[in-house]
């Protein structure tokens, strides 16, 4: 209690103190003169307008003031006396070309604003005038009708839903469209509208964003943003018609589809080439972009790189570019080779097969693109452009992006010889390793079969050393060069080197004369026919611990002894 009454004394005090100090005069008389004043919202002062009539709108503050004296200006305010009812006033004026010195006055209360009258016949306003726009063919404004009376005062500070007749009287085409904005269906034009006037076009009650946000705070954050649609930052009214639309949202298109929104701006010949990625296609501008922010460029969904925006949808593709291989651009972003919107091109690329990847290879790998283009003897898929063929575009657990092994690469194609190596019992090296390419040039070659080395194409070829330089990549390169040997070769009957024998001479038999280069169901991968022309003649060898007999349509049968030797006098 002593608590209380200690408080409760102390708050007397204050109120005396308080009193004391009002009644004394000077802080009463000092506030009231303060806060005593004519203000004017409508034409403000410094303001040019184009519209000859217009209603003047004001309050009063301060002493209790029942009428204001107004000078300089035609008005319809008898005996030039305007009524102020609860504070506030409002009279219809007719301005003169040119400048208006308007004056209101009360006793010593006096208000002097100047407005500048710009008919048609006067080109432009004076220096220092700010254009305010107001209602053309204005009414007599009722301050009832939009601001409640608060103690015996209008609230200035609260607008009220006031319904107008804006779209039943004059304005009768709008609020008719199948998307109605709110404030339109419910006839509240105010809400976005100032019946007195705006230093905005239309006398818009706010500035860009600010006149929607006002009742779309949600969006407000999301426009923060670190990438902003430039008609968001500019206004909202660029995509979405203030009034109605025939498009949900009341967006500024037509039909069912937001794209016909995008092309207002955007070029359609972007969109509408052959080939459409399926969302452009449907029109569907906005399942990749957002509409008014996002934190990715171009207003993505989603990050770019690594393809994370195109797997929002294609997620069944995600697990192809995660093997072991991935193709440069694949990691970077999707778009290096696929437009995603439209192109002429299959699967939306940028150019058609080999032309896209030569985009970038050729550069990368100039010399390689060389031989493509100048070898004699061409791989149809690589001279056709079709990359794809035998490489994956995205990734691939094989080296070099290949769709599977060598082996299995050659033998999609090649399917005779598949079914020929798959037979036989004996492979040769490369092939039994799946190394098509240790003797093929697969890109293109200047020798025949796209082999990477000179291999003559003729049954019969004088020895020379390089013309066998392919085989002699792996091969012994002497195994033909001796007469007599006991090292070089075990083809030979003692010391006589059959390999001389057959091959150096000027009538020489290529190696493929007797050998499969792939293989054979003999050893030694010796072939089951020799190719001669047109013709084939068989070939079968027996072989013993110390030699062979060899049956074939070139000779009567022969037989070798590298122990026993069987030389005739003929050799």
């Amino acid at each position: 209690m002593k608590g209380f009454t200690k408080f409760f004394c102390q708050l007397m005090l204050a109120v005396v103190l308080g009193l004391t100090a009002m009644v004394g005069g000077q802080f009463s008389t000092a506030q009231a003169a303060s806060k005593a004043a004519i203000t004017v919202f409508s034409p403000p002062d410094g303001s040019w307008v184009s519209e000859k009539k217009l209603f003047m709108a004001g309050r009063v503050t301060g002493p209790a003031v029942s009428q204001l004296t107004i000078k300089g200006v035609k008005s319809k305010a008898p005996k030039n006396v305007v009524a102020v009812k609860s504070g506030a006033f409002g009279v219809m004026i007719t301005l003169k070309e040119g400048k208006n010195n308007i004056t209101l006055s009360s006793d010593k209360l006096q208000k002097t604003l100047t407005i500048y009258y710009q008919s048609a016949k006067i080109k432009k306003a004076p220096k220092g005038f700010k254009r305010y726009y107001v209602h053309a063919n204005p009414t007599e404004l009722d301050c009832k009708e939009c601001h409640k009376l608060r103690r015996g005062k209008f609230n200035f500070k609260r607008i009220t839903p006031a319904a107008s007749t804006c779209t039943t009287n004059c304005h009768t085409d709008i609020g008719k469209g199948a998307h109605v904005h709110g404030p339109v269906g419910a006839g509240i034009c105010i809400s976005c509208h100032s019946p007195h006037g705006s230093y905005e076009p239309l006398a818009i009650a706010r500035t860009g964003q600010e006149l929607c946000l006002v009742c779309h705070q949600a969006k407000r954050e999301e426009f923060k943003d670190d990438v902003i649609h430039a008609p968001v930052k500019e206004g909202c009214i660029d995509c979405h018609n203030p009034h109605e639309s025939s498009m949900r949202y009341q967006l500024r298109g037509s039909g069912t589809s937001v794209s016909s929104l995008c092309f207002n701006c955007h070029e359609a010949e972007i969109f509408t080439k052959s080939h459409r990625h399926g969302p452009v296609g449907a029109g569907d501008c906005i399942a990749c972009h957002k509409p008014h922010a996002g934190k990715h460029k171009n207003l993505l969904i989603a990050s770019p790189e690594k393809g994370e925006v195109c797997f929002q949808c294609h997620k069944d593709r995600k697990q192809e570019f995660t093997m072991k291989f991935v193709h440069d651009p694949v990691e970077e972003n999707c778009n290096k080779c696929h437009d995603p919107h439209s192109s002429e091109y299959r699967f939306q690329l940028h150019a058609e097969g080999g032309k896209l990847c030569s985009s970038c290879h050729k550069e990368q790998n100039a010399e390689l693109y060389k031989i493509m283009d100048t070898a004699k003897y061409k791989h149809q898929p690589v001279d056709e452009g079709r990359c794809t063929d035998c490489h994956r575009a995205h990734s691939s657990n094989v080296k070099s992006l290949l769709k599977t092994s060598t082996e299995q690469l050659c033998f999609t194609c090649h399917d005779e010889l598949a079914d020929e190596v798959i037979g036989s019992d004996y492979r040769h090296g490369p092939v039994q390793t799946g190394d098509c390419m240790s003797c093929h040039d697969v890109h293109g070659s200047d020798n025949s079969r796209i082999l990477s080395k000179y291999f003559p194409e003729e049954f019969y070829k004088e020895y020379q050393p390089g013309n066998y330089e392919l085989c002699f990549g792996c091969h012994n390169k002497d195994i033909a060069k001796k007469k007599f040997t006991r090292t070089l070769t075990n083809f030979r009957d003692g010391e006589y080197n059959l390999h001389y024998f057959h091959v150096n001479m000027k009538k020489g038999r290529n190696c493929v004369a007797c050998h499969d280069p792939h293989a054979s169901t003999q050893a030694k991968h010796i072939r089951t026919e020799v190719p001669f022309g047109s013709w084939s003649y068989p070939i079968s060898i027996t072989k013993t611990k110390t030699g062979a007999t060899c049956v074939v349509g070139c000779h009567a049968p022969k037989s070798y002894d590298r122990s026993r030797p069987q030389i005739k006098p003929s050799r």
